[in-house]
């Protein structure tokens, strides 16, 4: 394995896909541990976030610290840390159905002019499928990572003079599928 080879300079853009449990794509009910391939790849573009501005990966740990006995005397302080969780916190200045779902609390996607009664969803998530690619300034993807996710709208941006920035944070959750790939 050649660790070396993976040493550049990066100027990185992102490309973020999101596909909710329960949608049937190509043949496949999403969950958990049963994901489309992206053959054809309309399998996930239906599904991508438009013009992601930034992304912003994230840790939450946990740090114990421990008094450890110095065999001269005294003490050595020595911190233990534990990774809680791992999220992604994204911004774009185009909205979507899935946000919009997520905005209102409805039960299932927005369709354009059709009426859903708001908040009347007590979760303030969706779970699904992340693909994250992450592309160099030539378009070539670098690194890919694939993993089941929390969907969570962070702010669906202000009304005002500027356009509006939508954030979204997605929260990686356990699944035997997560993967990671740098190319």
């Amino acid at each position: 394995m050649a660790v070396l080879s993976l040493i550049r300079r990066e100027l990185k853009n992102a490309r973020i896909y999101f596909i909710p449990a329960g949608e049937l794509v190509d043949g496949v009910t999403v969950a958990n541990a049963a994901w489309p391939d992206n053959n054809p790849v309309t399998n996930w573009t239906a599904y991508q976030f438009s013009d992601i501005e930034t992304v912003k990966e994230q840790k939450d740990i946990e740090t114990e610290d421990f008094k450890i006995p110095r065999a001269s005397g005294g003490y050595l302080t020595d911190s233990e840390e534990t990774l809680l969780k791992r999220f992604w916190n994204a911004t774009t200045a185009r909205t979507n159905s899935t946000v919009k779902q997520l905005e209102h609390a409805l039960p299932i996607q927005v369709a354009s002019g059709v009426a859903q009664t708001p908040f009347t969803q007590n979760n303030n998530y969706i779970d699904g499928v992340l693909l994250l690619e992450i592309q160099n300034k030539n378009g070539q993807i670098i690194e890919r990572t694939q993993v089941w996710g929390r969907l969570r709208l962070v702010t669906s941006g202000d009304v005002g003079p500027s356009t509006a920035k939508v954030e979204f944070s997605v929260e990686q959750r356990e699944s035997p599928l997560n993967s990671f790939v740098a190319y």
